[in-house]
């Protein structure tokens, strides 16, 4: 493939801008609030639980809503849907700046979450819509995981030091407006990438719509294995903070790791994007690139050295940065029609694991990374079993053919 051919159009940069813009809103609704959690659960007197219960009701209604765009921007168009998404995040982020109890917050994040879910569905369908060219939808994904981790990265820094210095009511109220600034911007400027003439191909029922995504078996068996490899990037997020606390490691030296982290990301979703192996030899690379990460690191004591946790945390960012994009490229390339059903399929699908990797490690006490890379082991084992099992549906089906 030429280098002409894998250069984007300025059209295609206006589009994957707001594909990325999408998808960082959406991240950042989630990660603007999360160094607050503490000081709302004491202003509200509350108890942990009913803060954790606040993030489990976010992350399901995320995943239901989901299904509710995917089918609403195959039928209307994506413009509308993420405008309209966005709109009701403005709501639901303006409840919460006037919230002064528990019930107001369950409202507030309730509402967020049914609109930020427009923004995890329309920035995948935006860029399967506008790039058809396999060698552009691998780079496109791949700075579409470089642009995820703008969140992690700077939003709780910004969402701390407002809520430091003015209140965690005004961080809200701040988000809030940002959030309109998008929605106007969008409303202007973002392109209709799903024309009208479009909307009436493949499949017209929403739940066909969806069992025909789901019969795709490349399209289900990648799906869930971006959704196993994103657990790996939210457990490290979740559980470290466990983790270097019973080291002795300070909430600032736990942050900077962070950083490391996903630095990491950005730096393999880059070399992905330039590397020279078909998307399947990089993928299965990888794997085999975790299974002898989490290998070396069951049997080298990693919390004897923060070095020791230094090296993992970028082995473990790199590879994840530099497979994740390809899982959506393997699955989203086989899907020909109802691309905004495909997408909202994968979101849910990954907000569902999401959950199941929450209740995994609710279960184990963690007191250093040991316990978190045993389970990782788990899940990169998983991960190479689906990939044996997709292999050989394909096999049987081309014999079938």
């Amino acid at each position: 493939m030429s280098g002409a051919k894998s250069k984007f159009t300025s059209n295609e940069v206006r589009v994957l801008f707001f594909a990325f813009f999408s998808v960082v809103i959406g991240l950042m609704a989630v990660d603007f609030f999360n160094p607050s959690l503490p000081t709302i659960q004491k202003d509200l007197a509350v108890g942990q639980g009913t803060m954790k219960n606040l993030i489990v009701f976010y992350m399901i209604v995320l995943g239901l809503a989901q299904f509710f765009y995917g089918s609403f921007s195959d039928v209307k168009g994506r413009k509308i849907a993420l405008a309209t998404g966005l709109g009701v995040a403005a709501v639901g982020l303006f409840v919460g700046y006037t919230a002064h109890s528990i019930v107001a917050l369950d409202i507030s994040r309730v509402l967020t979450a049914l609109g930020t879910a427009s923004c995890t569905v329309i920035s995948r369908a935006l860029i399967v819509d506008t790039l058809q060219e396999p060698g552009k939808l691998r780079k496109a994904f791949s700075y579409f995981s470089m642009a995820s981790q703008l969140s992690p990265a700077v939003a709780p820094l910004i969402g701390s030091f407002i809520g430091i210095h003015f209140g965690w009511h005004l961080q809200f109220l701040f988000f809030a407006a940002a959030v309109v600034a998008g929605l106007i911007m969008i409303a202007s400027l973002m392109p209709e990438t799903h024309p009208a003439s479009a909307r009436n191909q493949g499949p017209t029922g929403k739940v066909q719509a969806y069992t025909t995504v789901l019969k795709n078996v490349n399209f289900t068996s990648y799906s869930i294995a971006s959704a196993l490899i994103f657990s790996f990037t939210i457990a490290f997020y979740a559980t470290a903070p466990f983790a270097f606390d019973a080291l002795g490691v300070s909430p600032v030296g736990n942050s900077l790791f962070y950083i490391l982290y996903a630095v990491s990301i950005i730096c393999g979703s880059f070399c992905n994007s330039w590397i020279s192996w078909s998307p399947k030899d990089t993928y299965i690379r990888g794997l085999v690139a975790y299974l002898v990460v989490f290998g070396v690191s069951a049997f080298s004591d990693l919390d004897s050295s923060l070095v020791k946790i230094g090296l993992f945390s970028v082995a473990l960012g790199f590879i994840s940065g530099m497979i994740a994009p390809l899982t959506l490229t393997l699955s989203m390339t086989t899907v020909e029609t109802a691309r905004g059903a495909a997408s909202a399929v994968q979101g849910a699908i990954k907000m569902f694991f999401t959950g199941v990797l929450l209740l995994v490690f609710d279960s184990v006490v963690i007191t250093g990374f040991s316990a978190i890379v045993l389970i990782f082991i788990g899940f990169a084992v998983a991960l190479l079993a689906l990939h044996l099992f997709t292999t050989a549906a394909n096999r049987k089906e081309k014999v079938g053919a």
